[in-house]
């Protein structure tokens, strides 16, 4: 990654009302009802790590890329309230925790059909993106974007069983055009106040326009960023592990997701005349374990948090619960494990998740981490890959081998299995 990138700002706090979780069964059923689900769990596509065999898998598929926005990862519900004989868009946004809340006011993308009727607009329809804060020049405040980057249902159409080409059109015609035309017809509207975010299209690229995203695109964009997503063109949208969406981050952005338990405080004697030893809450707890998931609710440790007096002081002045949290960490060059760090000090949480890494997760992190595949091993893959996706597209999609059959299969197990 160039080292000219400037520092972003953080990823933004969820906006809106976190609904409660009895009020929002209805939303889930909904949501459920739409993707065509017997399970209320959250339907967001997971990405694998990307690994040495993947240079190979983008010469064998055709594949989108888009930059890896380092934001909140959140499901965009358009739906709508019911006010009387009158009925009015209501906005929700779904964490990866399937806790789902309240936007005000309301996302209002025109309907499609008949976008200049004021009185019409587009609801049941889930989106898949990321929030951010881009940082424009001389602005001093960010501003809250939300990146759609795939869809789940548009206009009550489940499209998740298309493929990524057809589900990207349809976000992009349906939704993302009439929104946009929607904004330039009314310029009033771009107010912070009147909208709680701005809807854009994070936009792909074919897989093998490596040097223009390097190059051009990661150098100016107006947000963090920690990698790259390749998307399967062909394939449908997974609930779960998608083993057709790849993760790349260069090495030093390889992270673990690891929840945090603080061991022992150490003893000391209060001298005030008590007797015994009481702990020590301004020392350093011993040990700072970090740990991993194995089956559901079954933790262990992995690792131990290395920290310095003054990462300790730190933490110490959030003022905030630290024990059972999700924290984000590294493995420096000595091999030691450490808090990815926010521009001022503080840990990166992800308290959007609801659980740590599962082990399967971290040891595909660590082979890519012992054997990373680099910035330059992909621009040195980028012929092979442009050759073989001309290949690709003069002879169309090749005929059906059993692997949509392998799909589905994959798809009713990592629903049975638990995995979302």
């Amino acid at each position: 990654m160039p080292s000219s990138v400037p520092i972003h700002a953080p990823p933004p706090q969820m906006p809106g009302f976190l609904i409660p979780s009895e009020d929002a069964r209805p939303l889930k059923d909904t949501v459920a009802y739409l993707l065509e689900r017997d399970r209320t769990t959250f339907p967001g596509a997971q990405p694998v790590s990307f690994g040495r065999e993947h240079l190979a898998e983008l010469q064998q598929r055709e594949y989108y890329m888009c930059e890896k926005t380092d934001g909140l990862r959140v499901l965009l519900f358009l739906s709508f309230i019911e006010d009387g004989s009158d009925f009015r868009p209501a906005t929700f946004l779904i964490d990866r925790k399937n806790n789902f809340y309240h936007v005000e006011p309301a996302i209002r993308v025109p309907y499609h059909k008949d976008p200049d009727d004021r009185r019409k607009f587009l609801f049941n329809t889930i989106l898949d993106g990321e929030l951010v804060h881009d940082q424009y020049p001389g602005d001093p405040s960010p501003r809250l974007i939300y990146y759609a980057f795939d869809a789940l249902v548009v206009d009550e159409e489940n499209v998740t069983k298309r493929g990524m080409d057809v589900r990207f059109g349809k976000l992009r015609e349906f939704v993302l055009k009439p929104y946009a035309e929607w904004f330039r017809k009314n310029p009033s509207l771009n107010v912070s106040h009147l909208q709680p975010f701005r809807l854009k299209e994070k936009v792909q690229y074919q897989s093998y326009h490596l040097h223009t995203i390097f190059n051009n695109i990661l150098p100016t964009l107006k947000h963090g960023n920690d990698g790259l997503i390749f998307t399967c063109k062909n394939t449908p949208y997974q609930f779960g592990t998608d083993r057709h969406i790849l993760k790349w981050k260069p090495p030093h952005e390889n992270t673990i997701d690891f929840k945090l338990r603080l061991g022992e405080f150490p003893l000391v004697d209060p001298e005030d005349g008590e007797e015994g030893l009481i702990p020590d809450y301004d020392a350093i707890p011993a040990p700072v374990q970090l740990l991993v998931q194995h089956n559901n609710n079954d933790y262990r440790p992995f690792a131990v948090l290395a920290l310095t007096s003054a990462d300790w002081n730190v933490l110490k002045s959030l003022k905030q619960r630290l024990d059972g949290r999700i924290i984000e960490c590294y493995r420096s060059p000595a091999g030691q494990w450490k808090y990815k760090a926010e521009a001022d000090g503080t840990p990166r949480w992800r308290d959007d998740k609801k659980d740590a890494n599962h082990i399967s997760t971290v040891n595909s992190v660590l082979a890519s981490i012992e054997d990373p595949v680099t910035e330059t091993d992909l621009l040195s893959h980028e012929q092979k890959i442009r050759e073989a996706s001309k290949a690709l597209q003069k002879r169309g999609l090749p005929p059906n081998t059993g692997d949509d059959e392998k799909e589905a299969k994959k798809r009713k197990f990592s629903e049975t299995n638990g995995q979302h």
